[in-house]
């Protein structure tokens, strides 16, 4: 698993990523990201996209984690 982008947030967060093809896309707290990582089941918002720009809002403050399953190379940016 390579490096997972994350970002941290006091109120609410938006991210946006650029697919080169269909994949899964995840915002996942810190709890369910360590459920992730485990191979556990695990909350997320998100799911699983064939256009692009995929754009996900979540409320919530804490860590965030993107979690981009499928799709080659892509490009995101939080905001």
């Amino acid at each position: 698993m390579g490096q997972i982008p994350y970002a941290d947030t006091n109120d609410s967060l938006s991210v946006e990523v650029h697919l080169k093809h269909a994949a899964d896309v995840f915002l996942v707290d810190s709890i369910n990201f360590q459920h992730y990582k485990a191979g556990r089941s695990f909350k997320y918002y998100g799911g699983h996209y064939t256009r692009t720009p995929v754009r996900i809002s979540v409320q919530g403050a804490g860590r965030w984690y993107l979690i981009v399953h499928g799709g080659g190379q892509y490009k995101y940016r939080f905001y």
